[in-house]
């Protein structure tokens, strides 16, 4: 199968139907059948249809009759294709050609502003639905699915029922650092001020440390309102520091 051009891979998964099958099928790590799907994504198979096949067309899954179908229509299983990545130099020139475009105090504060709305959309994308059930306290399994997904590696540490040190010991800006630092860390504090606003219930960013630029390794404390909802704390599990 060819290698997808990058725009067009970019262009399937932007729909968010597309990209909720394409997560699911990368997760599984196995053939799935539309059935199952169908399940999993809350969706009528003739609705995935059109975008399975999108998503093949683009390289990023492909399709296989089942082999252990015994009567009736044959059963197709899709699965996720693994890809090469290359070697990402058009990327870093890219970020270099725009930060040199947001030099100023004003371009930093939209930079930040858009990077927030990005945290916002990230958390609420991972966060369950509304009926879903939830103990209280601050659901920090949405926020660390949010964290990972932006390309961070994060540590939560509880230092009370309505605060949380973070850890985050990858940044997918960290090579930008060197000669835009201070794009970087407006960016970068935006992104996780949209990500703990956004959260169940919203927190607030009470303190934040980023890196010196010798690691990758950034902190920061989040609290959460003080209520008797929040002080119930969570029964969410996540991985110690």
């Amino acid at each position: 199968m060819p290698e997808p051009a990058t725009i067009e891979v970019y262009k399937a998964l932007a729909d968010d139907t597309r990209y909720r099958l394409y997560r699911y099928l990368r997760l599984s790590g196995r053939p799935v059948s539309i059935r199952e799907l169908s399940v999993r994504l809350s969706l009528h198979p003739n609705t995935l249809r059109p975008h399975l096949r999108r998503l093949e067309q683009v390289g990023l899954v492909a399709s296989q009759p089942r082999k252990d179908a015994s009567v009736g229509r044959p059963q197709t299983l899709y699965a996720a294709v693994e890809r090469e990545e290359r070697g990402g130099r058009d990327y870093r020139l890219l970020a270099d050609i725009l930060a040199g475009l947001l030099t100023g105090s004003r371009q930093r504060e939209r930079a930040r502003d858009q990077a927030r709305a990005w945290g916002e959309y990230l958390v609420g994308r991972a966060a369950p639905k509304p009926r879903a059930r939830r103990s209280g306290g601050p659901d920090l399994a949405a926020l660390q699915e949010a964290l990972a997904e932006a390309g961070f590696d994060p540590r939560f540490r509880r230092r009370s029922s309505r605060t949380v040190e973070i850890t985050l010991r990858e940044c997918p800006f960290h090579d930008l650092l060197e000669e835009h630092r201070g794009l970087v860390c407006e960016v970068h504090r935006g992104l996780l001020e949209g990500m703990l606003g956004a959260s169940r219930p919203p927190m607030a960013l009470a303190r934040f440390e980023p890196t010196d630029g010798t690691g990758s390794v950034c902190r920061l404390t989040a609290r959460g309102p003080d209520s008797p909802r929040s002080a119930a704390g969570s029964s969410v599990s996540v991985r110690p520091d």
